[in-house]
């Protein structure tokens, strides 16, 4: 084994260098979303970067490329911690070519590599081959000098890549193995490279794409096949030092013990079961670690739910280990010293995400708090009817509406002497499933819905970017019930249908722009355009006609063109609106970072609402420089241009596209200036200048890492500083300053407030004193112990502490368990005096057996300690059960 190369640095530093002495191309990494393809939540492997080569080697860069690449797989989450292959994030050497060399240097160049720079011992390492690749097995045995007898032959599942779909680009692989050691084996007889035991470690896969299977099952030889390898980072890395596993390699042992530092002291670390714990939230704190950086945040959907799963499995482990507070988050800072060297981006983005992972654990650990009151109650119940299961529906409510994991159900239920009905669980969760692709399918369904056709061709093209009138002829139509249609301003009582031309000027709602109104003329009968809609290919007229007296169902009947008309002024408000959002995403990247990505919006004639990634609230300053660069470039009167390319040219270019939007072989970029460009199908004004004035009305948290803004333009616009304006003004009479002095009176105001607010608990202070003598003499005694107990009606805890305080200056030896009520729950404070505390009994103990009768929790010091709940019918056996509690801690 080498001396020179051990660290996962030189491991990255040689690849890349031999390499690239080979004629390779060095290539960045990709980041985790991948830009150019909507079809996969991340990347996942180094070839996702390059997958239209493969098809079309001649427009590479360079036939030779070498990266290492950060990934992200979600699909194993299960094996994480467990062994030593399956991680969230990873990082994958590679080494590509696009129809330029082939197996016999591929297989080479890996041998030399392996063999000559790293210095592995050709003794430990066995390769396999897909069975049928004889050219493979004879390049291994012939030209390498691999004794035949440690090739091995596997089938289609360990040594055949792809395709992703039914169709597309394939191959066989070769893997190379290093073997572990026999200690680490299975022991079975027939255990071998491909065994699921950990002794042979697949460390290097070679992927040939030599195919193209075609709709008929038939592999056809590509002219040009290509090369696509993955080695493993960490796995390489746990070979080259001598590592137990990858979790002791340089990449993940500071993550490792920094774990541990986090858990709670006295665990016993050689239980495989706390081994697998630790082993797992370390991998995780670095997958979150790496995917925030990059501005992926937790969610309920999409690559955001992946997220949270992962966050909310590395809690709940916590969470088992006894700890019920934000603490993942402070293994951040040790994740990015490991890696940032390779990654600089991690230190600069490290304070936003310590923001997100803690904001995440607060809510998870609020939920748990709903949850477990949930799961108590189920324990209640199954075992009140005489049962040791707790049923799936059970289950599934548990996760789906309290968002308690299974995994935590599953550990609390075996400490109350329960079983879970996993079975019944999971046909919940496929039932779940099922409907989902139900409602996903509703626009689907609705093809089939049966419509009168009256001419024959093509449907619904769109003429709406050019022309905002248009003669058409019917292609389709029928009449409708209004009932079937929810949130449609109807106003009379005319007949109501749905209509679809041969074209129109009318644009669909889509892309988060709503329809366009208008009307639309057929012979003497006038229709109003309540929505326009897709399904399928064609767009949808949901019209009503004006007069109730007569149909115009004949004239439908006959084919007679029409005169379809969009609203000027309503669609020149709705694309000036549009165009703002452009302009905003610009800004909002310029002023808080290139990391705001859009996440949503909603553009309407009236307002806007524009969702976006990004942490923390804007500030005041930040808030009026978005406004103030937005308005400089409507100012600007930039000009709005839009093109039709291709696909892969616009995302070439720099244009942004969208996670989530799906886009055609052509696309629609839209240019506002030099300031924007985005892959777009809304419609937009052709000067900026023509927006007027923009102003946000408002900025929010919509979820964790997701903002929004509202906003006006125009007219709109206009009327609200007005509004605020006339506040002001109202303001100025009322408090008789001006305008201009406004604030400092109100500040001045909120001083005598706070004054008089003073005064007043002072006057309550002599009422409630007199209420903890009370409490003193009316106490129980247990010995030369004074135990008191009882509810002080205060206004914050932080008086209730003020009167336990008093307590512990009143009484030489004593405890106090003193309570209010602020709403629907419960909150106590427990004091104990320095003498008690000096016999062993303390306040912070005392609250945890309390909670067990109040349904709570909480904590504190050693002299006073704070409890909640939300039981709000436990206060009686809380003070009743002090005595007991008290007695039994003597």
């Amino acid at each position: 084994m080498s001396d020179r190369i051990r660290t996962s640095r030189e491991i990255r530093e040689s690849y890349i260098d031999f390499f690239r002495e080979k004629d390779h191309l060095e290539f960045p990494s990709a980041p985790l979303v991948p830009p150019n393809d909507p079809t996969l939540l991340f990347t996942s492997a180094g070839m996702v970067q390059f997958k239209d080569y493969y098809m079309n080697p001649e427009k590479a860069q360079h036939p030779r490329a070498v990266t290492v690449q950060k990934c992200l797989r979600a699909g194993d989450l299960e094996s994480v911690g467990r062994t030593l292959r399956h991680h969230t994030f990873f990082e994958m050497l590679g080494n590509f070519s696009f129809g330029n060399y082939f197996k016999e240097e591929a297989i080479a160049w890996a041998w030399e590599y392996v063999t000559e720079v790293i210095k592995l011992s050709p003794d430990r390492i066995y390769v396999s081959v897909y069975e049928d690749d004889e050219e493979a097995f004879s390049i291994w045995n012939r030209d390498i000098g691999i004794a035949e007898e440690r090739i091995f032959r596997l089938g289609k599942a360990d040594n055949f890549w792809g395709p992703v779909g039914e169709t597309g680009i394939c191959g066989p692989c070769t893997e190379l193995y290093y073997d572990m050691g026999e200690d680490l084996g299975c022991g079975e007889p027939g255990c071998q490279p491909g065994c699921d035991c950990d002794r042979y470690l697949e460390f290097w896969n070679l992927v040939f794409p030599q195919f193209w299977l075609d709709e008929s099952g038939q592999y056809q030889r590509l002219d040009k096949p290509g090369i696509d390898t993955g080695l493993g980072l960490e796995r390489l890395a746990t070979i080259l030092q001598g590592a137990e596993d990858n979790y002791h390699s340089d990449l993940f042992l500071p993550i490792v013990n920094r774990v541990k530092e986090i858990l709670p002291s006295g665990m016993d670390m050689d239980d495989p079961e706390n081994i697998m714990s630790v082993n797992m939230i370390a991998d995780h704190v670095r997958a979150l670690t790496f995917a925030l950086t990059e501005g992926i945040y937790p969610s309920n959907e999409g690559r955001g739910y992946l997220l949270r799963r992962i966050l909310r499995r590395a809690l709940t482990r916590i969470y088992i280990f006894g700890l019920e507070e934000p603490c993942l988050y402070r293994a951040v800072d040790t994740v990015v010293r490991v890696m940032k060297d390779q990654y600089p981006e991690l230190e600069k983005r490290a304070p936003e995400v310590l923001k997100v992972i803690r904001a995440e654990e607060e809510s998870f650990f609020n939920t748990l708090q709903r949850g477990r009151e949930r799961f108590r109650s189920l324990v209640k119940k199954v075992k009140s009817g005489g049962r040791e299961v707790i049923s799936g529906e059970d289950l599934f409510v548990l996760y789906d509406t309290y968002g308690f994991p299974y995994q935590l159900t599953s550990y609390l239920a075996s400490k109350a002497g329960l079983k879970l009905d996993e079975e019944g669980f999971n046909e919940e969760m496929e039932r779940q499933r099922e409907l989902a692709k139900q409602s996903g399918r509703f626009e689907a369904g609705e093809e089939d819905i049966s419509m009168t056709e009256v001419s024959g061709g093509e449907d619904s093209a769109f003429t709406g970017y050019q022309n905002l009138e248009e003669e058409a002829v019917p292609r389709k139509y029928r009449e409708v019930d209004r009932e079937g249609y929810e949130g449609i301003a109807w106003s009379g009582e005319g007949p109501a249908y749905e209509l679809v031309f041969d074209r129109t000027p009318f644009y669909a709602a889509s892309g988060g722009q709503v329809a366009d109104s208008g009307t639309i003329d057929i012979g003497e009968y006038r229709s109003e355009v309540r929505d326009v809609f897709h399904r399928g290919h064609s767009v949808i007229h949901l019209v009503e006609f004006a007069d109730s007296s007569g149909s115009p169902e004949s004239l439908l009947a006959s084919g007679a063109s029409a005169h379809l008309r969009v609203d000027r002024d309503t669609r020149t408000r709705t694309a000036a609106n549009h165009t703002v959002t452009h302009l905003l995403h610009a800004a909002l990247k310029k002023v808080l970072g290139a990391h705001v990505a859009q996440a949503g919006s909603l553009v309407t004639p009236d307002r806007f609402r524009f969702d976006f990634n990004h942490f923390e609230g804007i500030s005041h300053d930040d808030r009026q420089q978005i406004e103030d660069l937005v308005n400089r470039w409507i100012r600007d009167c930039l000009e709005v241009r839009t093109e039709v390319t291709s696909y892969s040219e616009a995302v070439k270019s720099g244009v942004t596209a969208l996670f989530g939007e799906k886009y055609g072989t052509e696309v629609r970029v839209v240019r506002t200036g030099d300031v924007s460009a985005e892959l777009c199908g809304g419609t937009h004004i052709d000067i900026t200048g023509r927006i007027g004035l923009f102003v946000i009305a408002d900025e929010s948290s919509i979820a964790a890492g997701v903002r929004r803004i509202e906003g006006l333009t125009g007219d709109a616009a206009l009327n609200h500083m007005r509004d605020y304006k006339l506040v002001a003004a109202d303001a100025s009479a009322m408090l008789k300053v001006p305008e201009s002095e406004l604030s400092g009176r109100i500040e001045s105001l909120m001083e005598e407030a706070d004054q008089l607010k003073k005064k007043v608990r002072k006057m309550q202070s002599g009422d409630i004193s007199g209420r903890i003598d009370s409490i003193i003499d009316q106490a129980r005694r247990v010995g030369d112990m004074v135990i008191a107990t009882g509810r002080i009606d205060v206004d914050s805890v932080s008086a209730l502490r003020h009167q336990a305080d008093k307590f512990r200056n009143k009484v030489d030896s004593g405890i106090a368990v003193l309570s209010r009520a602020p709403g629907e729950k419960l909150e106590f404070v427990v004091a104990v005096t320095d003498s008690l505390i000096e016999k062993g009994i303390d306040a912070n103990m005392l609250v945890k057996s309390l909670s067990k009768i109040s349904g709570g929790g909480g904590g504190g010091k050693k002299h006073l300690a704070q409890l909640g709940t939300r039981d709000t019918g436990s206060e009686k056996a809380v003070f009743d059960s002090v005595p007991e509690i008290v007695k039994d801690m003597i």
